[in-house]
């Protein structure tokens, strides 16, 4: 008897180990397309209920409507990221040239770093002694590990990296196209899956990972590309250098909590400092006031109770997501701390099951 409780308990040993190895040789294999597959599950989640509605209209031909709604949600990305890409690209090249004629020539500091506020004597120090003598912006990149190297190499850099990057996407819409098309069947299967693994626990996550995922989609992409358009807008009617840019880095910072206010008041404080003190003023108050209507109003009614999460935990999620896995932490931070939650509320909803709180 003992003998087959000890195989018995061997078997399982066995199991467990085969399972868990089939588990780890699959993520290895696959590991390059796991941030892939990731960004596909991510929109995917987050714009299915709108995609029933768009199969809805295509009948029983879900190969048709996955492809044309993975086609569109494309389009809505690549777009407008080709067209910034250009505007970035074109940037550079005037930069590089900029700093390639600096060194070889040298210069005075621009008019507009004297009149920067509470700083402007010592960026002017800084400038003469590290930048504006002929030969010296080349020993100040050395020193941050930069090179002046001709325009043609960043640009080739970009290429490659756009190149990789392509490819990424590439591999995100395919697996977007899957995932519509298969969605309920994959969602089934999820489901099996991890009541399988979990019981009834699964339920009280597959009940919330949605929701939390859905509003910080939300909540992140569409007030900061609000934010964004918004403030690259004002730029350009005070007469900021290229707004489009701008707007954009704005974008991304608005999707980062704290970040956005370091931006418009750099933005401010350089055209204070070329003299445009009434475009400044613009831009200080539309951005407070942009960004005070983004974070009480706007962002409370895309989000609404969907994610039920504490302040610092929102916080932590996003800060800590944003430094860890960089532009997808974004979205997985939030989504991770939200598992935190109900793993942490689980043994206080038995407590209070077991012994009601009397008031």
């Amino acid at each position: 008897m003992e003998f087959c409780r000890m195989n018995e308990n061997h078997k399982e040993l066995i199991s467990m180990g085969l399972t868990v190895g089939i588990i780890c040789l699959t993520l290895f294999i696959i590991h390059r397309f796991i941030p892939s597959m990731i960004w596909a599950a991510i929109i995917v989640i987050s714009t299915y209920p709108l995609y029933k509605k768009w199969r809805h209209m295509f009948g029983n031909r879900d190969n048709l409507a996955a492809l044309l709604f993975t086609t569109l949600i494309g389009l809505l990305f690549l777009l407008p990221l080709s067209w910034l890409v250009r505007i970035l690209i074109m940037e550079v090249q005037f930069f590089i040239n900029f700093l390639q004629g600096l060194n070889q020539q040298g210069g005075a500091a621009p008019e507009f770093l004297k009149n920067f506020p509470f700083i402007g004597n010592e960026l002017v120090s800084y400038w003469d002694s590290n930048i504006g003598q002929p030969g010296k912006i080349k020993d100040f990149l050395s020193n941050v590990h930069l090179s002046l190297t001709p325009t043609s190499y960043y640009v080739k850099q970009i290429g490659t990296n756009l190149a990789h990057r392509s490819v990424q996407v590439g591999f995100t819409l395919l697996s977007l196209f899957f995932f519509y098309r298969d969605g309920d069947q994959l969602l089934t299967q999820v489901y099996h899956v991890g009541e399988y693994c979990l019981g009834q626990r699964w339920f009280r996550y597959a009940d919330r990972l949605p929701k939390a995922l859905s509003a910080t989609v939300n909540g992140t992409i569409v007030v900061g590309l609000g934010v964004g358009i918004l403030m690259g807008v004002c730029y350009g009617l005070v007469g900021f250098p290229a707004p489009t840019l701008t707007g954009f880095i704005t974008a991304l910072a608005a999707m980062i909590p704290f970040v956005v206010p370091i931006v418009f008041v750099t933005v401010a404080m350089i055209l204070f400092s070329v003299g445009s003190m009434v475009g400044a003023i613009v831009v200080l108050i539309w951005g407070t006031l942009v960004m005070f209507v983004a974070d009480h109003f706007i962002k409370p009614v895309l989000i609404g109770g969907a994610i039920e999460l504490p302040f610092l935990a929102v916080l932590f999620g996003i800060l800590g997501g944003v430094e860890t896995l960089g532009l997808l932490g974004l979205f997985i931070g939030p989504v991770v701390m939200v598992l935190f939650m109900t793993l942490w509320q689980e043994p206080q909803a038995t407590l209070y099951i077991k012994r009601p709180v009397k008031l």
